[in-house]
């Protein structure tokens, strides 16, 4: 997970370079210049993107993001009817510069590229943590996926189809891992019918490479001092194993933050969609009064930690692009900390921060003395101190969302049954009206989604886990400055209230408020801290609030995203074509147990992009493993 950023250099005549490698970023005769002739140029762009619904540019080295600017640049100089609707540019880089190194460099390209471009760049910069950080620009047209870690590990672990590729770096004799056979055979892999490449470099073994891997390449006259680059088409005919639908009407059961972030990420890309809701807008475990914004990191940082890692910094993302579209969420970057239980778990706490070398403004170790000055508290242990982390209103999340999506919500809209058409989906009411068509159907109703999807798959093993949550006014009672997690949560006061929780009870669906599970919340926020710091509310207290809310759990508690495995009870155990048969047109963004916030907004995208055939904002090995296919061979209880 670590992360080596870039050293900003300049050589005698201004020219941005990178010590580690000894070489210059692009050429001394001019880097949008460089970009145009050899990059746009040589993939014939922008005329082969023009009347494409989208178009995918894979590139090898983001660099300084030139390349990047001057094709959004291009894209921004045609007219609505003659670019692509959505332009995606993905790309990796080992050695990210910081963004202060970033904004200077970039400064003496403000004459020739727009600013708010340059602006939007540098405002969006992610934390430097290895893995996949996805942006988006000119109200969503323009996508940047910037995969920081190395490419020959990185490309090989990317879900997209490319259209054209950049290949480019520092030179192959100072930097050879960028232009190795392994990187070759990647880009091989994210290649199809008339994927084309452009690289200023003519190296042999290069050429060599890709030769071997399916490019045919022509040598065509290069850039200023470089006689000659490279340009190349992949021969073979593969067909897009993810080619997309076609934009259309989408049916999304359910109105909390799973359904509400799917109807948003869904509308950006053009589908009309109406949410059907049984009872209200956000009345489920999305009705909270705030949940934590949080990593949850390990020191073998596995799939659960690199999802939640990726997660939170896109809900962070989308927290900013909903505030820059006029929709702000009631949120606050207050920073969280979760504390030690004990002596062990905080020496192995203080081992993952040494093994991650995470950037420390993801992720921190602080002392007892350091953790309480930070929640202005007498607190009784350390812990990890997630300084950008926080929380969020749920419910005023789910609101914006909606909003910006332009959704249709049908509130208090019992779904019966579904049922397949010849042209999609039917939903129909529990006296057999037929309430809606569409031609997807979304299950992101919690617990509810197997009775709807049990006709149709048996990858819904989710179940309903009960948490009550406890509310009290602050001030008179405490609250932390900060976010404090140990075995619950604790947020500062908001509004005059304070949150703590929650129970976490499977299968339990009593509504009502309980006294013991008052006494619950309360106990673990006193384990938190010094004996008799503050005096906390008493669970008796007729004052207290609270509210119960239902999480959707799944046995090995990742999410549930994806197009839902067809029943084929002959081949449940089998590998056949049969076996591994998806619902047309049914889908699911669900199983987010007690991590909704974190997961909502990512899992929205990812299933967005799996419906729309474009670049995955994850790797393709997390993308498995929150597919429901991981069940669809379990035979039913």
């Amino acid at each position: 997970m670590s992360i080596t950023p870039a050293t900003l250099s300049l050589t005698d005549d201004g020219t941005p370079y990178a010590p580690f490698y000894d070489d210059v970023y692009h050429s001394r005769a001019g880097a949008i210049a460089q970009a145009r002739h050899v990059f746009l140029g040589g993939n014939n762009l922008p005329a082969r993107w023009r009347g494409r619904e989208r178009f995918v540019i894979v590139e090898t080295g983001f660099g300084l993001g030139l390349n990047f600017l001057t094709t959004w640049t291009a894209w921004r100089e045609q007219s609505d009817s003659t670019r692509c609707k959505r332009l995606h540019f993905v790309s990796v880089e080992k050695h990210p510069l910081f963004k202060d190194d970033l904004a200077r460099l970039l400064a003496p390209y403000r004459e020739t590229l727009p600013d708010d471009c340059v602006d939007e760049l540098i405002q969006q910069w992610p934390i430097l943590s290895e893995g996949t950080h996805r942006l988006a620009f000119d109200q969503g047209r323009i996508i940047l996926t910037l995969i920081l870690g190395d490419a020959e590990t990185a490309l090989s672990n990317l879900p997209a189809r490319a259209d054209a590729i950049y290949l480019d770096g520092f030179s192959p004799a100072k930097n050879p891992g960028i232009w190795s056979d392994n990187v070759c055979q990647a880009l091989a892999r994210l290649s199809g019918a008339e994927t084309t490449l452009a690289t200023w470099s003519v190296n042999g073994a290069l050429r060599r490479r890709l030769i071997g891997h399916g490019f045919d390449l022509t040598l065509c006259p290069g850039f200023a001092q470089k006689r000659e680059m490279l340009t190349g088409m992949f021969r073979e005919r593969r067909p897009n194993p993810n080619p997309g639908r076609p934009v259309g009407h989408a049916l999304i059961i359910g109105a909390g933050l799973a359904g509400t972030a799917t109807a948003e990420r869904l509308s950006a890309r053009g589908w009309q969609c109406t949410i059907l809701e049984s009872n209200t807008l956000a009345s489920g475990a999305s009705g909270n009064q705030a949940g934590v914004i949080r990593p949850l990191p390990s020191i073998d940082d596995n799939i659960l930690s690199r999802l939640t890692r990726t997660g939170f910094l896109a809900t962070l993302g989308r927290l900013q692009q909903l505030e820059f579209a006029g929709h702000p969420v009631s949120w606050q970057a207050c920073g969280v900390l979760h504390l030690a239980r004990d002596a062990a778990q905080a020496e192995v706490m203080q081992r993952t921060v040494r093994a991650l070398e995470t950037p420390s403004e993801l992720l921190q170790w602080v002392e007892p003395s350091a953790a309480s000055a930070l929640a202005n508290l007498s607190l009784r242990d350390g812990g990890w101190w997630f300084p950008s982390g926080g929380w969020v209103n749920p419910s005023d999340y789910c609101r914006q969302l909606l909003a910006k999506s332009g959704a249709l919500l049908l509130e208090q809209t019992h779904v019966e049954r579904l049922q397949q058409t010849s042209t999609g989906w039917a939903a129909y009411a529990p006296d057999n009206r037929l309430i809606t068509e569409a031609d997807i159907v979304v299950l992101a109703n919690a617990a509810d989604a197997p009775r709807l999807g049990a006709a149709f798959s048996h990858a819904l093993p989710i179940r309903a886990a009960r948490g009550q949550t406890t509310v009290f006014d602050s001030p008179p009672g405490p609250a932390p400055r900060t976010v404090l997690c140990r075995q619950g949560y604790w947020t500062p006061s908001i509004n005059g209230r304070s949150t703590c929780g929650a129970s976490f009870i499977v299968d339990d669906t009593g509504p009502d408020l309980r006294p013991e599970e008052h006494a619950e919340n309360l106990k673990t926020l006193a384990a938190m801290l010094q004996a008799d710091a503050v005096r906390l509310p008493d669970a008796s207290d007729q004052q207290l609030g609270g509210k119960v809310g239902w999480r959707p759990v799944v046995p090995d508690r990742l999410p549930l995203v994806g197009q839902l495995p067809a029943i084929n009870h002959a081949a449940l155990t089998s590998q056949s074509r049969a076996a591994r048969a998806r619902v047309d047109g049914l889908y699911v963004n669900n199983g987010f147990g007690a991590r909704g916030i974190l997961f909502a907004s990512l899992c929205g995208e990812i299933l967005a992009c799996m419906i729309s055939g474009e670049p995955m904002p994850l790797e393709k090995d997390l993308v498995r493993a929150i597919d429901p296919m991981r069940y669809a061979h379990k035979k039913p209880s």
